[in-house]
C-alpha cells in the first residue's frame, strides 16, 4: 500500500506564560518590526553577494567572549580588535600619527629570565610588521598581558633623531666625519610609560618586570631610549606612580584590567586628536595630565561589543544587522557549566567605577579633573 504524501504541520510556536516563558528563534527583526520568521532557509554560504561567515572569524570570536564572559578575563583579540578600531577612526592626519602594537603575551613578559632572551629572539627579531608600528608611528600603545587575562598598558611618544647620511661620498677617506641628517622613520623614544590599575607590591613588581623587559626587547631593534624618558611622578608625601595617573582598582578586579587598559588607550587617543585639532606639538603633559577618575567598566565593555558587532556587519559587506536575541540559560565553552542570563548583568555602578579623593598629593579631585588644554596657535583643524 502506497504511502500518503506527508503534509508539513503548519508553523506554530511554543507559547509560554509570565511565570514559565519559552524562548526561541521564532521571531526576526524587519525593518524594526517584529516579524513572523520565514519559513524558506537561505544559506550564506551558498549566496553570491553575502560574504561567508568565516569572514567574521576574529570579530565574531571577539564579540562573543566579551557577551559571554563577563567574569573571565579577556583574551588579546577581544582587546586589540576595539582598540585598532578607535585608531583606524580617526582622521587621516591624526591616525598616520598612532600606531597600536599587537598585545603583548605572557610568552614573553611571564616567563624565566633564562628563557626571555630566546623567545624575543624567535618572536620580535623576526617581525617587521610589528617594528614598523613603532618605526613610523609618533604615539604608540601597546596592552601588554602579563599574566593569563591580566594586563598593563605601554605608551610611547617616539621621536625620529639623527643619522649618517646616505649620500655623504667619503672619496675613500675613512676618518672623513660623516654629517648627520634627520632620520625619516622614528628611532628613539623620547618619552614612555607603563600603567597599572593594581597599587601595591604586587603592582610595583609587574611594572617594573615589563619596564625591563620592554627595554631588552627595544635594545635588540636598536631603538634607544633618552636617558629619564620614563614618565614617573613622586609626590610631596613620597608616593610614587607612573604617569599618567590611573584610577586604582582592587586584587578582586584583576578580570577588569583588559577593559581598563581600553579604557586608557582611548583616552589617550582623544590627547592625541587634540594635539592634531589644535595643530600642537608634543609636551610631557600629555604623560602628566591624570586620566579620567571616573570609570564604568560595563560602560567600557559595551562600548567594546558595540565596536566588534559593528566589525561583524562590516566583515558582512553590511549584509547583516544588529539584533537581541532572548535567552534564558547560556552555554559557553567546554568545561564550563551553563549559567543564568542574569550573570552577565552589570554590577551596582558605585562597585565598579573610581573617583579620586584629594589626599594622593598631584592627583586632583573630579571636581578638578580638566580636558586636555588646547595648545599652540592657529585655527586647528576642524574635526
Amino acid at each position: 500500500m502506497p504511502r500518503r504524501p506527508f503534509k508539513a504541520r503548519p508553523f506554530q510556536p511554543l507559547i509560554g506564560d509570565l511565570e514559565n516563558p519559552v524562548f526561541s528563534r521564532g521571531t526576526i527583526l524587519d525593518n524594526g518590526v517584529i516579524g513572523a520568521k520565514p519559513r524558506s532557509r537561505t544559506s550564506l554560504e551558498a549566496s553570491r553577494t553575502v560574504p561567508g561567515p568565516e569572514e567574521t572569524e576574529n570579530d565574531l570570536y571577539a564579540l562573543n567572549t566579551l557577551q559571554l564572559r563577563r567574569g573571565w578575563p579577556l583574551d588579546s583579540l577581544s582587546v586589540q580588535i576595539p582598540m585598532e578600531y578607535l585608531c583606524d577612526n580617526l582622521p587621516p592626519g591624526c591616525r598616520e600619527r598612532v600606531g597600536i602594537a599587537t598585545c603583548g603575551e605572557t610568552y614573553i613578559f611571564n616567563c624565566d629570565d633564562e628563557d626571555f632572551d630566546r623567545r624575543i629572539r624567535k618572536v620580535y627579531r623576526k617581525w617587521p610588521e610589528f617594528w614598523d608600528i613603532f618605526r613610523t608611528s609618533e604615539y604608540v600603545f601597546w596592552p601588554i598581558q602579563t599574566e593569563r587575562g591580566y594586563y598593563v598598558t605601554a605608551s610611547f611618544h617616539m621621536e625620529r633623531g639623527q643619522m649618517d647620511d646616505p649620500n655623504f661620498d667619503s672619496d675613500g677617506d675613512l676618518e672623513a666625519d660623516i654629517p648627520q641628517v634627520p632620520n625619516p622613520q622614528f628611532s628613539i623614544v623620547g618619552a614612555w610609560s607603563v600603567v597599572d590599575g593594581q597599587r601595591g607590591a604586587v603592582g610595583v613588581e609587574r611594572v617594573n618586570r615589563v619596564k625591563r623587559r620592554i627595554r631588552r626587547i627595544f635594545d635588540g631593534e636598536g631603538i634607544q631610549f633618552y636617558e629619564r624618558s620614563f614618565m614617573r611622578h613622586r609626590g610631596n608625601n613620597g608616593e610614587r606612580w607612573n604617569e599618567p595617573w590611573v584610577p586604582p582598582h582592587s586584587d578582586d578586579e584583576d578580570w577588569s584590567s583588559g577593559i581598563r587598559s581600553f579604557a586608557i588607550v582611548r583616552q589617550l587617543l582623544q590627547r592625541v586628536l587634540d594635539i592634531y585639532c589644535y595643530q600642537a606639538e608634543y609636551e610631557d603633559d600629555f604623560f602628566r595630565e591624570p586620566c579620567c577618575g571616573w570609570l564604568n567598566v560595563d560602560q567600557v565593555r559595551h562600548e567594546m561589543m558595540g565596536i566588534c558587532a559593528i566589525n561583524v556587519m562590516e566583515d558582512m559587506d553590511w549584509n547583516a544587522r544588529l539584533a537581541v536575541e532572548c535567552i534564558q540559560r547560556i552555554s559557553s565553552v567546554r568545561g564550563f557549566p551553563p549559567f543564568d542570563a542574569g550573570f552577565l548583568a552589570p554590577y551596582n555602578n558605585d562597585k565598579r567605577s573610581y573617583v579620586p579623593e584629594t589626599d594622593v598629593d598631584g592627583v586632583p579631585s573630579s571636581r578638578e579633573l580638566r580636558h586636555y588644554p588646547k595648545k599652540g596657535g592657529g585655527e586647528g583643524h576642524i574635526c
